[in-house]
């Protein structure tokens, strides 16, 4: 067996956890850009992040096993779009994706005017028809992706703390570092607060004087440091990827109580008592403030959520488990495969035409309906319609 996995972070610490593992059944090339070898079953690894725009291209050529550690990824789709054609191209595959109101909200997003708009167009149609199967970061995705994959292997294996590192740096001397008083309370914000939560965060800090927050930094030693003196963290997403977000797993294993928003990927994949759930919408404020208060008063209680998030880390980080499950899903592909490479290279085949281009009209209206896909008999049926049309 030859697998090529194709990732902007050959560093990462999943990456460098699991390739010896699926090494004892064949071999792995890590493809950084350029070409995979011939003969190779494909392993994409997917994220709403421009580095992973080559992964994009070069599934939109060969299909294969998609690892997808986020559902949205407007920003991979359009940053893929404006390399190969510019505003065109990107308001083009926004229409492909929701119809009319995608292409309102790419002119929105052109014009500077988006503002949370780009949140609700879910991009990853491209993704989807390229999965032969699809290894799902977060529970969130698993289920959304197999809703849309009827027939196609879909797995959720928790790649984000395959491997993770535990060692930290000593509590006294972060703080220490970070000036942290020895009888103070450091919120870490890991992530830009709404305005709702931004009014709770400061009523917390007019009801507790020594309390300080900071946020997370881009240098990943700060971060570390951020973790290690933290007494709380605050990682509410108010446009959610479906995927954990990485300061967030690195809270959790560190040990650090977080508050996550309720119906996220973090929400499905922490239980209750390893991340602490705000409701979003107008309640959040409050809750946040409240549960941030009995957090920051009560060590005994932060002492016991954060054995609960050290636990849940721990338990997820070996790799064995998630290489079994892979190369199963793997084997599963291979096996099964013939039917999903023809299939995606008929449509490849035909795009740019205009049966092409009609079909797509009508598969996101499909899609709107909750459909997964066009139901049989469709494309016959609008072939025929164009040819009365002429």
């Amino acid at each position: 067996m030859r697998l090529a996995l194709w990732t902007p972070r050959p560093d990462a610490e999943w990456v460098a956890a699991l390739v010896p593992r699926l090494e004892r059944e064949g071999r792995v090339e890590l493809v950084a850009g350029g070409a995979a070898p011939e003969g190779s079953l494909d392993l994409y690894h997917v994220a709403d992040d421009p580095a992973h725009v080559f992964v994009h291209r070069a599934l939109r050529r060969r299909p294969g096993v998609v690892l997808l550690a986020e559902w949205g990824l407007h920003r991979l789709a359009r940053a893929e779009a404006l390399e190969q054609g510019g505003g065109e191209a990107y308001r083009a595959e926004a229409r492909r994706a929701h119809g009319t109101t995608g292409a309102f909200v790419a002119r929105q997003v052109e014009r500077g005017l988006g503002g949370d708009l780009p949140s609700l167009l879910r991009m990853n149609d491209r993704v989807l028809e390229a999965s032969l199967g699809l290894v799902a970061f977060s529970e969130w995705v698993r289920v959304r992706a197999a809703e849309r994959l009827p027939g196609r292997p879909v797995v959720h294996v928790p790649l984000d703390f395959v491997g993770s590192p535990v060692d930290m740096p000593p509590r006294g001397a972060a703080r220490q570092a970070l000036g942290v008083p020895a009888d103070g309370v450091l919120v870490a914000l890991l992530s830009a607060p709404g305005e709702r939560a931004a009014t709770a965060l400061r009523a917390v800090r007019a009801a507790e004087p020594g309390l300080r927050v900071q946020p997370w930094p881009e240098d990943p030693v700060a971060g570390r440091l951020l973790l290690a003196a933290a007494d709380v963290a605050v990682a509410l997403e108010h446009a959610p990827g479906g995927g954990l977000p990485s300061p967030l797993v690195r809270a959790v294993v560190a040990g650090v109580p977080t508050l996550v928003s309720a119906g996220t990927g973090a929400a499905s994949d922490l239980p209750e008592g390893v991340a602490v759930r705000v409701s979003p919408g107008p309640s959040e404020g409050a809750e946040l403030e409240a549960l941030l208060l009995r957090l920051v008063r009560d060590p005994r209680l932060r002492e016991r959520v954060g054995a609960l998030a050290r636990a849940h880390a721990d338990a997820r980080r070996d790799p064995a488990p998630a290489a079994r499950t892979l190369l199963s899903l793997v084997g599963d592909v291979e096996r099964s495969s013939g039917e999903g490479h023809r299939a995606f290279a008929a449509r490849r085949a035909g795009e740019g035409t205009l049966l092409a281009a009609a079909l797509e009209e009508v598969r996101w209206g499909a899609r709107s309906l909750g459909l997964s896909d066009l139901p049989p008999g469709i494309e016959p049926l609008v072939a025929s319609l164009l040819r009365a049309g002429r």
